[in-house]
């Protein structure tokens, strides 16, 4: 394992870089381990701290740009100054419409009682439900005289009920005092679990890469998931994503995340439907599961189904909290993982005497609570989490046989960061050791046209990261069969 770079590299009191290139690196030695039991070859692995921390948030240099401009970050900053690329579809940054200029997000609107929430509303239908339930217009001003009137913890009990996504932001002392919090203190980051036992399932022959022949089954939105999934088809598997027919996505998540796989629309109240992904699950070596709830399993596609149906199956879930603790049905994205945890409060300076202010969100507001200078955080470290996860098993899996459920959650991995040590300050000295890097990109042409975007980000020596063909296709417009 070689690591290059070192944190601080952003003006984070966390190790952002750190916090990436971890996970990452995990499923690079998993993958080199495979490829080891499958050929007898080792080879060296390798990640630099200053470029994953464009994987991170891939829109990073935008947003640094906007902070500059607006007068958020000193005009002469050399940090944010490094930041050079950014992905493009024919020379036009990434479409996010619904995301940009949302009045809600990554902003830590006050309470009647001088607490903070964080609402994400970046999908239509959130959008919907959070103006309805703070019964005001969809203007930043307005939303922030709506959650004035609340009590922190009697508007995130009202927006729970109503489906609303959002939470309070809390310090990572009131966290492990929470219910869900001390459930999830006592697991692990990433959690492996036999369920079944079974005959040891032989690597196929001649292998071009380490999960070269294995079948990737992907019900995945957002970011997590399907970044797990685009990590399985960089180490050579056939992955196939499963879209809900008739749901939205933002074409900026499409773009980026859903790299190396083909994708069909499915709606599982269908029978027909139903029946197509049935077929494709006794030659599916993973199964991805990513929707809030158990709302896959009531459709007859939970872990004890899967697992009858294909044995030595890995099931993999992602979630925003834990699997089986008191907040095991609660909707989530990546900002209310980092916001009830204690990270805006660290970030922002309002839990630990001495540490100075951080930049805290896009508009340069704050700096209690602060979110990180990545704006998102957790949704692709979880994402390679969750694929260390699933190489690991299947490891297992070929050493002893049996089928495995993976579950990583957002929240865990939020507690995990700060055990990766914290900055008292977020001034430092830019140095070559973490000063930014350009990163390495790839170009290629698409259904959307020529897509510039980053690298794999993990560099094996013998078996370099590659994903699969075709690169980018267009959401739903393949048939629910596999190739191989």
């Amino acid at each position: 394992m070689i690591f290059t770079g070192r944190d601080p590299i952003l003006r984070s009191h966390f190790r952002i870089g750190t916090s990436m290139a971890l996970p990452a690196m995990a499923a690079g030695v998993g993958a080199a381990a495979i490829w080891r039991q499958r050929t007898g070859e080792g080879q060296d692995v390798a990640v630099d701290l200053r470029e994953a921390v464009y994987n991170v948030n891939p829109i990073l240099t935008p947003i640094m740009q906007h902070r500059l401009a607006s007068g958020a970050v000193p005009p002469n900053d050399p940090v944010a100054r490094s930041f050079t690329f950014t992905p493009t579809i024919n020379g036009n940054l990434y479409q996010a419409p619904v995301g940009l200029g949302n009045p809600f997000s990554f902003v830590p609107f006050r309470t009647k009682d001088g607490r903070f929430m964080n609402i994400t509303a970046v999908y239509p239908h959130l959008n919907t439900r959070a103006l309805t339930l703070l019964d005001c217009p969809p203007t930043r001003e307005a939303i922030a005289a709506a959650v004035a009137r609340w009590d922190g913890e009697k508007l995130e009990a009202a927006m729970f009920e109503r489906g609303v996504v959002g939470v309070m932001h809390r310090t990572a002392e009131e966290w492990l005092a929470h219910p869900e919090g001390a459930h999830l203190a006592k697991t692990r980051l990433i959690e492996i679990r036999k369920v079944a036992d079974g005959e040891p399932l032989r690597w196929t022959p001649n292998p071009t890469q380490p999960l070269s022949g294995l079948k990737v089954l992907a019900l995945t939105h957002v970011i997590a998931g399907s970044t797990a999934a685009r990590t399985l088809s960089e180490y050579g598997a056939e992955t196939l994503q499963i879209m809900r027919d008739q749901s939205f996505e933002h074409e900026v998540v499409w773009t980026d995340v859903n790299i190396g796989m083909r994708s069909a629309n499915l709606n599982l109240q269908q029978p027909e439907h139903a029946a197509a992904l049935n077929a494709l699950i006794p030659q599916a070596d993973v199964f991805i599961d990513s929707f809030s709830g158990r709302g896959i399993e009531r459709q007859g596609f939970g872990i004890d189904e899967v697992t009858k149906r294909r044995p030595g199956v890995i099931y993999l879930t992602l979630r925003g909290y834990s699997w089986d603790g008191p907040w095991k049905d609660v909707r989530t994205f990546d900002m209310e993982a980092v916001s009830t945890t204690g990270f805006t409060i660290a970030e922002g300076s309002g839990s630990r005497p001495g540490f100075g202010p951080s930049y805290a969100d896009a508009l340069g507001e704050g700096p209690l609570p602060a979110f990180p200078p990545t704006l998102v955080l957790n949704d692709y470290i979880a994402g390679y989490l969750a694929a260390a996860g699933v190489i690991a098993a299947l490891r297992r899996r070929a050493a002893e046989g049996g089928s495995y459920h993976v579950h990583v959650n957002l929240a865990r991995a939020a507690m995990w960061y700060a055990s990766l040590g914290m900055f008292p300050s977020t001034d430092f000295e830019v140095t070559d050791e973490n000063r930014m890097i350009a990163p390495r990109t790839i170009r290629f042409t698409s259904p959307y046209g020529e897509v510039h975007r980053l690298a794999p980000m993990v560099k094996l020596s013998r078996t370099p990261g590659r994903w699969q063909q075709p690169l980018l296709t267009v959401r739903g417009s393949d048939r629910p069969v596999w190739q191989g």
